[in-house]
């Protein structure tokens, strides 16, 4: 299993197994909350504004918190009768606009395939992966970390350019008119399969 990080600095993770949990190799920013903070206030110390204030309040809030961007790949979503779906088999990033669409896809296919092999689990758990798996390499495939980090700029001036491309976009509604032609879904030439009537098992 691996994680791809989108953005921001970060440590390797690795898994021993397909399904079991994540170690941390390297400290990094996303571990205790403590260590979460100090990376915080140091990342923003002598930035200006009221950034002391706000590093001050996040040491003493109690609804601090800090996640990173990730996107979620390994190679199998079923070990045994336990199975990934959504987010923890293939997150794709929430810059991607597909979580929701993806966890739903995913819970139809997981559905229709055990629905398809009543008796036969493995079948249905390999099926899953084989029918499921296109469209997530097509989903994770269209987020561009680079396009992403345009949309954070580190330097006052790069803040400056960004902000002033962003309001000329607006104006000109600019947005809308790129999101008129776009009527394809979503995931390439995959297709959500055919599932069939309920089997009873009784």
């Amino acid at each position: 299993m691996r994680r791809d990080r989108l953005m921001g600095p970060g440590q390797r993770l690795h898994a021993a197994g397909p399904l079991q949990r994540l170690q941390h190799q390297v400290p990094g920013p996303f571990g205790d909350l403590e260590r979460q903070q100090k990376f915080w206030a140091s990342r923003f110390r002598d930035a200006g504004w009221q950034t002391e204030r706000f590093i001050d309040d996040m040491r003493t809030s109690p609804f601090f918190y800090s996640q990173e961007i990730v996107q979620v790949r390994t190679g199998t979503w079923s070990e045994g009768r336990v199975v990934l779906a959504g987010d923890a088999a293939h997150c794709v990033s929430p810059y991607s606009g597909m979580g929701v669409s993806g966890g739903l896809v995913s819970a139809y296919v997981l559905a229709g395939e055990i629905n398809r092999h009543p008796g036969d689990l493995p079948t249905a758990l390999a099926n899953y992966d084989s029918v499921l798996r296109p469209f997530v390499d097509e989903i994770q495939g269209e987020v561009n970390p680079r396009l992403l980090r345009l949309g954070m700029p580190m330097t006052q001036r790069a803040i400056d350019a960004f902000q002033a491309a962003t309001a000329l976009a607006c104006f000109l509604h600019l947005p809308d008119l790129v999101a008129r032609p776009s009527k394809e879904d979503r995931g390439g030439n995959w297709r959500l399969p055919e599932n069939p009537a309920p089997i009873s098992t009784v």
